[in-house]
């Protein structure tokens, strides 16, 4: 019997300190989801106008919400083919939506996720002075890179925080090239995991620092990816595209999969005659989001509330918002519905792999980005000689994108004979590769002389790409090995306009 009950006590006070770490967890998580609140903006200059879709059909926010125009849009739709994707001389044919060209410095979804961000980084700024802004991601994160290029541009000093490594891989190795080269004041590695947290935890609860999370996943940020659905809404509108049927892109943070829930059943309620039958396909980028929703349904069920991980927690969160701002519908219902019905959630684990790099289904996808023919109009920021073949990294746009492909063979080989589908791709990941005035690679040498996991890190990353061959090899490499897959930007002659 005493046996028994102490098994049972222990028992308990294992279920205690699971649930207490849990709670914790969520704690955090929320905490960051709130620490960058909208604002309203000092002034409204005229360009914002043309430059936002979300101010163009809800403009009553216009002057109660912070925005400042990152990007340049609209983003072009391309058309693509991928030749020999079923048989011979079969092709597949899908159209891109260039989120990957928003911007000449850096582009990708997180253009239009930091619009509403950074415009209120600007307004504390005025009132406190003394703001520091933290970003938070892994190694390879997007949003660090993002973060610090445009709130640069912006004199918003962000300091990133890189919490743990990714799986080795050249495109995450050139994400901290990139922030290296624009030497952040502060840039925190994965080997002071003690004193990041601690950081974190105090600047969530004590002073004026804010904190943009991972993937940018807030609710401002879920408001700038509904004008992404509103601009399409707009093109199809134009005759640039004909109605969508599916959209594919990956699912990381979850900002932008809410963001595009939600302005696809705006859109609908403005009457703006796109989606009529539209279906997304999100690919999570790391397994254990897939595992939670395969096992607990963290996208769909009511618990998500809980979670800023879950599409649930931002579609209350944003259509809250919207309707005390004045939008004359609840949001929330709508979204929902098309959350279950209309949306589709891949959880083949052979296809996510792990995070952060290929899996093996991603990177034989992957391998068509050298015969990949794509066309359409070039960004209003470059010309025509750009070149148009997205960059499909392992860590998040080729999941997707292979997921697409499978869908397409299915098709093919159905032996029911029906028109093809329109099929849209989101392209989530930067054309743009960036690098700043400073020196990245003595930075990245200086570092890794006292960090040899950095060192070990950087080293192991491969090139898997033919387009986009790389390298870094430290202490005794150089930069001639990795450089021309970065672009030069200078912030200061830079003008979206």
């Amino acid at each position: 019997m005493t046996i028994v009950l102490w098994v049972g006590a222990t028992l308990a006070i294992l279920a205690g300190i699971a649930v207490l770490i849990l709670a914790c967890v969520l704690l955090l998580l929320n905490a960051m989801y709130d620490s960058i609140q909208p604002l309203p903006p000092t002034s409204v200059p005229e360009e914002e106008e043309t430059s936002s879709a979300l101010f163009r059909h809800l403009p009553f926010l216009k002057s109660r919400l912070a925005y400042t125009p990152l990007g340049v849009f609209p983003t072009p739709i391309h058309r693509a083919h991928i030749p020999n994707l079923t048989g011979p001389g079969q092709h597949g044919a899908i159209f891109i939506k260039r989120e990957d060209l928003s911007s000449p410095i850096y582009g990708g979804n997180k253009v239009r996720t930091l619009q509403h961000q950074l415009a209120a980084c600007v307004e504390h700024l005025k009132t406190h002075p003394d703001a520091t802004f933290i970003s938070v991601g892994s190694g390879g994160s997007n949003q660090n890179v993002a973060a610090v290029v445009h709130g640069r541009r912006l004199g918003v000093a962000v300091h990133p925080f890189l919490l743990k490594p990714d799986v080795p891989d050249i495109d995450n190795t050139l994400n901290v090239l990139s922030l290296l080269s624009f030497n952040p004041p502060v840039l925190r590695f994965w080997t002071t995991p003690l004193a990041n947290l601690t950081s974190l935890v105090r600047a969530l609860v004590f002073g004026p620092t804010k904190v943009f999370t991972m993937g940018g996943n807030n609710m401002l940020g879920v408001l700038g990816q509904i004008g992404g659905l509103l601009e399409l809404a707009e093109q199809i509108h134009a005759g640039e595209m004909p109605d969508v049927d599916v959209l594919y892109l990956p699912i990381g943070s979850a900002c932008t999969i809410t963001g595009l829930i939600l302005g696809v059943v705006l859109a609908r309620h403005l009457n703006l005659h796109a989606f009529r039958s539209l279906r997304i396909v999100g690919v999570p980028v790391h397994p254990i989001i897939a595992h939670m929703e395969k096992r607990l349904g963290l996208f769909t069920s009511s618990w998500g509330l809980l979670s800023p991980l879950s599409p649930r927690y931002g579609i209350r969160r944003a259509a809250v918002y919207l309707q005390q701002q004045g939008l004359d519908i609840d949001l929330e219902p709508l979204a929902v519905a098309f959350l279950h019905h209309n949306v589709d959630i891949c959880l083949d684990t052979d296809l996510i792999g792990q995070y952060g790099t290929h899996s093996v289904t991603s990177l034989a996808a992957a391998s068509f980005d050298s015969v990949l023919q794509v066309d359409g109009p070039a960004p209003k920021w470059a010309t025509d000689t750009v070149h148009k073949t997205p960059w499909l990294c392992g860590h998040f746009a080729a999941k997707p994108f292979a997921k697409m492909l499978q869908d397409i063979e299915a098709e093919t080989h159905s032996t029911k004979a029906k028109t093809p589908l329109v099929r849209l791709f989101w392209q989530t990941k930067s054309w743009i590769q960036p690098r700043g005035p400073a020196d990245e690679w003595q930075r990245l040498v200086d570092v890794a002389a006292t960090a040899p996991s950095v060192r070990e890190w950087a080293n192991q990353g491969r090139a898997s790409s033919l387009l986009r061959r790389g390298s870094v090899r430290l202490p005794h490499g150089s930069p001639e090995t990795y450089q021309s897959l970065m672009t030069a930007v200078d912030l200061e002659t830079v003008s979206h306009q």
